[in-house]
Formats: C-alpha cells, structure tokens, sequence
C-alpha cells in the first residue's frame, strides 16, 4: 500500500489532491459526474451496486438508460482522475455490477477530521485547554457547508444538515470556554467566522455582543446588535428574544463614560430635543420608558395608551419578507410624522410597530392612529396593504379600561369599534 494519501476537501466545494497535484469542482465538467465522485468517496469503504448509484443519483431519470449513464459517467470519472495520476494509478474498481474505491490508495477527508475532532472535543473529562485546540482545530477544517454545488441532492441534504448542526453545536461550545478562560479576542474571531457560516442564529448574536462588551468595545457591541436585530426583523420576521434585548440595555448602562462636567452631560441629553417626530427605539428600550411613564401617569392621575399596528396583505396574511421590510420602513416614516416628539415607537415583530401615546384620551388616539393610516396610503397610493390597529388604555389609577380597534385598507375603513370594559 502506498504512503501517499490523497487530500480530499468537501467542506466548502471538493477538491482532491494527489502527490501535488488538485482537481476541483470549480473547473468545467459535468455536476453529475462531480455527484457521482462525491458519492463514491464519501461511502468509499464498501462495494456499491449499481442499483444504489441509480436510486441515489438518478432517481428520477426516466428519459434514458441509467445503467449505461452510470457507465459514462464512471468512464469520465477515471479520465479525470487521470490528471492527479502518475503512475497509471486505477482509483475506481469495478466488479460484477458493484463499484468502489481502490483501498489501496487512502483518503484523508476534512469531513472525517472535523467529525473526529468535534467528538473528542466534547469530552468534558479533558482538560479545558486542550478542548479548546481540538474545537479550534475542527472549526478551522470547517471551510463551508458540505459539498455546496451539489447541496440540492437528496443524498447531500442530510449530510448537509448532521455537519452544518455539529458545527454549530461546537462553535457554540468552544465560544462558551473561551469566554470562561477570558479569551476575547478568540472569542470574537470565532463568533464572526460561524456567523458567516449561520448569519441566523441569535445565539451567536448574542456571544458577539457579549464578547465585545467582554473587550471593553461597547460602541462595536451597540453596532453589531443594532445589525442583529436588522437581521432577525428583515429575515426571519421575528422579534429579538429577551437575552438580546437584555444585551442592549446592558450596553447603554456601560457605554457612557465617566464625565464630571455636568454641562456637558446636559447639553448631551438636549440633543434628542432638536430631532422631530416621535421617539423611535429598541423593544428594550420601549419596555423601560413603558414602566417609567406608567409610574408616573399612576402618581400624577395622567392617561397612556398603547397602539399596536399591525401590517398583513389582501388575504389578511403576513406579506413576504422582501416586500414587508419596503413597506414597514414606509409605514414607520408616517408612524413619525404623525406623532409627537412625547411619543414612543418601537418595532414588536417583522410585520408590527407598538406606540405609546402619553396624555391622550380614547378619541384623541382613534384620531391618532387614523391619521396615520391616512399618511400611508396617501404617500403609497399603489398599496394593497392592510392595517390593524389594537389601542388600549393602561390601567393606572383608573379601573376602566377602553379598547379600541380598526382595520383599514387602501380605499376604505372596513371596521372601527370602540368598547368600554
């Protein structure tokens, strides 16, 4: 048996080496011969049928003779693993209607180290450190998802889906030791490479902005999690759990720094004076400024209400990601020029807003949220949307409660009804 192993990449795209030599997916052949190579290195340990290749490569191919389609294939393959060859190697046996990788010569696979690498990883009996080497070791295998020019191959997708789980599984758990031994900066590199990986898992927001903050960076913590929340809003359509908004209120309680001018903080906290509009923040945010105002408004007799506005198309459905984020930007530019500066806005889900609206009565604030319909459509004269709106009085001192509601559409108000509870 030789020595010289061949250096096989799936992670990312595939690419074999041999004795210096490389071919990869990326040059011009045919995906199903790239298919038919993958699947042959992948389960390369044992002999496989013929019926096998049919049932997993052309399962539905019903226009031509699959077994003499298996043949070219497998005839072009050996062409091209020609070009790595040096010594007429035959890297593809063939016996009595069965195919397998030549034993002979051994396959180092990234998949299979990374695999290897993660298991023993997440042995909690080793030491700290070493868990560590061997996560990071593991993760810098992890050049992408597995094999991604054929991700839409149904022997590919589970595959797919075990390696990009383990990966996520272990980034997450090496971030967590490398924030218990106070390694920041690695802590950071790590959370910013699977987050190319899974741009959508909020847990990996969350170990970002805690790494900055751990760093002492509160102004790239305050950024990354305004880019978070941009991202779960405008794809997913979700709004961002507690721990996330927690986050962010963390970071503004640590951001100012030490300052003894009290002019100078005065004239910081008057900047928010010259701005128009209602006062658009983080759910966070709302949610404190919400128990603040509610406090008083109980102590000094005064009213609140909160409006939720809520965004859906003709059939009364959520509208699809790509058009929503066009039309709630649009509808959030109405929200501001209808309200006043005492105002609160706040962003509760992909497809609604939620409003405070301090020092008014019932009839003001149907007034209110009227007047923002009306801004919308007049500015957007083409759209189908319909908007809800849920208005609530909340109970301080008063034990009565109103409740309004109304949903509206481009041309006309279908329902308004106010109750008294």
């Amino acid at each position: 048996m030789t020595n010289d192993k061949l250096q096989v990449n799936m992670l990312g795209g595939l690419k074999i080496t041999y004795k210096g030599r490389t071919i990869t997916d990326n040059s011009n052949r045919s995906k199903k011969m790239w298919n038919l190579l993958a699947y042959i290195i992948t389960y390369r340990a044992n002999p496989i049928l013929q019926s096998e290749f049919i049932d997993n490569i052309w399962p539905d191919d019903e226009s031509r003779n699959p077994v003499s389609a298996l043949k070219t294939s497998l005839c072009r393959i050996r062409n091209l693993l020609d070009d790595i060859a040096q010594e007429d190697e035959k890297f593809i046996l063939s016996a009595r209607g069965s195919y397998q990788w030549n034993p002979e010569y051994e396959c180092e696979v990234d998949v299979q180290t990374f695999a290897d690498d993660c298991k023993e990883a997440s042995n909690e009996e080793l030491n700290v450190y070493d868990r560590i080497r061997l996560y990071k070791s593991a993760l810098d295998v992890y050049k992408g998802d597995f094999l991604p020019k054929l991700s839409a191959e149904m022997w590919v997708i589970p595959l797919t889906a075990h390696y990009h789980s383990m990966y996520l599984e272990s980034a997450k758990s090496l971030i967590e030791l490398l924030e218990k031994k106070k390694m920041y900066d690695d802590m950071v590199k790590y959370c910013i490479e699977a987050l190319q990986i899974e741009p959508y898992d909020e847990k990996l927001h969350c170990q970002l902005v805690r790494a900055f903050m751990k760093q002492g960076n509160n102004t790239a913590a305050l950024e990354h999690h305004k880019k978070a929340t941009e991202i779960l809003y405008n794809n997913l359509g979700v709004q961002p759990s507690k721990e996330l908004r927690q986050l962010y209120l963390e970071i503004i309680k640590t951001k100012q720094e030490l300052e003894t001018n009290l002019d100078i903080i005065i004239d910081n906290l008057k900047e928010a004076d010259y701005k128009k509009g209602a006062f658009v923040c983080d759910y966070g945010i709302f949610q404190e400024t919400y128990r603040i105002v509610a406090r008083q408004a109980s102590r000094n007799g005064r009213s609140i209400y909160v409006a939720l506005v809520t965004v859906s198309d003709s059939k009364g459905q959520i509208p699809k990601l790509d058009s929503l984020n066009k039309d709630m930007t649009k509808l959030l530019l109405s929200i501001k020029n209808c309200l006043r500066r005492g105002d609160i806005v706040s962003k509760y889900s992909g497809a609604q807003y939620v409003i405070m609206l301090p020092d008014v009565n019932l009839e003001d604030g149907e007034k209110v949220m009227k007047r923002i319909v009306n801004s919308y459509y007049k500015n957007n004269r083409k759209s189908l949307l319909k908007l809800d709106f849920k208005l609530r009085k909340v109970e301080t001192m008063d034990k009565n409660i109103f409740f309004s509601k109304g949903q509206y559409n481009r041309r006309k108000t279908i329902d308004v009804t106010n109750d008294e509870k």
